[in-house]
């Protein structure tokens, strides 16, 4: 009986450091932003935010003009102690799902992001392929070249910290997901865009982020998210009309789910910063072009001062 008793009081005391541990689980915000203008932005600094994604082609070390943009973001990075998660794209030319659609050898991208690691040595936090899954990028029928990426980067990136899928949440993102699990060698970090969920509109499929957690195991960083202020798509038609109140309640939506799974929900990176000055398609920024904070500026402030989030 004492023996029982032992073992019972064992089991409470596991199951409430389990329940602590999960309790006081922060998620660790950054932003997605191709400009690094922002780093310098006085609402950006009062933020405290220290992690930001850039987007770059796979070939980028041998692209001049892409390349010195690229030491220009990543020196501005490094000065305000911002550490960068750099996610590669299909190279410029590419018109996926129109010809040409390029899809690399793993050979080829292996040559490039050696390329890419002797320039940058201290970038240590990557992505393989952005969206993998989606028709606008070569992987999109192709899972096992993307897990291929993912290995030439855990190979010739020792100790770095590396995404392997980072997906969308389409409908093909499981079955996607299970051949490029096939392929792929080591431990992962899964990528999301939950845009479905945290942007619901009629007659559309949500709950990528559930289905993800179900389908791998590990750690889950929703690399991209936020709330849609206005979204046309390339034929013309509108997909989101311009409403910065329905874009605000979108991201609060982010917000309540990276906080309900926030025991493997590790990182979150909000996309965008600031409204382009120029017409473009979409616009997801936390400013107006002008520079005025729109509404949901101030939601991410208020989750930031909150025990489950931190800068």
């Amino acid at each position: 009986m004492k023996r029982i008793l032992t073992l019972l009081a064992l089991a409470l005391v596991v199951a409430a450091s389990a329940f602590s541990a999960t309790a006081q689980a922060t998620v660790r915000l950054g932003l997605g932003d191709q400009s690094f203008s922002v780093f310098t932005d006085v609402h950006f600094q009062s933020l405290g935010i220290k992690r930001m994604r850039v987007v770059t082609p796979w070939n980028v070390a041998f692209r001049s003009a892409d390349r010195r943009y690229l030491d220009a973001w990543f020196a501005t990075a490094r000065s305000q102690g911002v550490e960068p998660l750099v996610t590669f794209t299909a190279a410029p030319g590419s018109r996926c799902p129109q010809s040409p659609c390029l899809l690399p050898s793993a050979g080829s991208y292996a040559f490039a992001f050696k390329a890419f690691h002797r320039r940058w040595p201290w970038i240590r936090t990557i992505s393989a392929w952005n969206e993998a899954n989606h028709r606008s990028q070569p992987t999109f029928k192709r899972p096992d070249q993307a897990a291929r990426y993912f290995n030439v980067v855990r190979q010739y990136c020792r100790g770095c910290t590396v995404v392997a899928a980072d997906v969308i949440d389409e409908k093909n993102m499981v079955a996607w997901l299970d051949v490029f699990k096939r392929y792929a060698r080591g431990e992962r970090i899964w990528g999301l865009h939950n845009y479905r969920d945290t942007n619901p509109r009629r007659g559309q499929r949500y709950g990528g982020t559930k289905l993800l957690l179900r389908s791998v195991r590990g750690k889950v960083w929703l690399t991209e998210t936020g709330g849609i202020v206005k979204f046309v798509l390339p034929d013309g038609r509108t997909l989101f009309p311009q409403s910065e109140s329905r874009a605000n309640r979108a991201l609060g939506r982010m917000f309540k789910l990276a906080k309900q799974y926030r025991a493997r929900i590790k990182r979150l990176y909000i996309y965008h910063w600031k409204q382009d000055p120029f017409a473009n398609r979409f616009d997801a920024g936390l400013l107006r072009a002008s520079g005025q904070p729109r509404a949901s500026y101030h939601t991410v402030q208020r989750w930031l001062a909150t025990p489950w989030f931190s800068p």
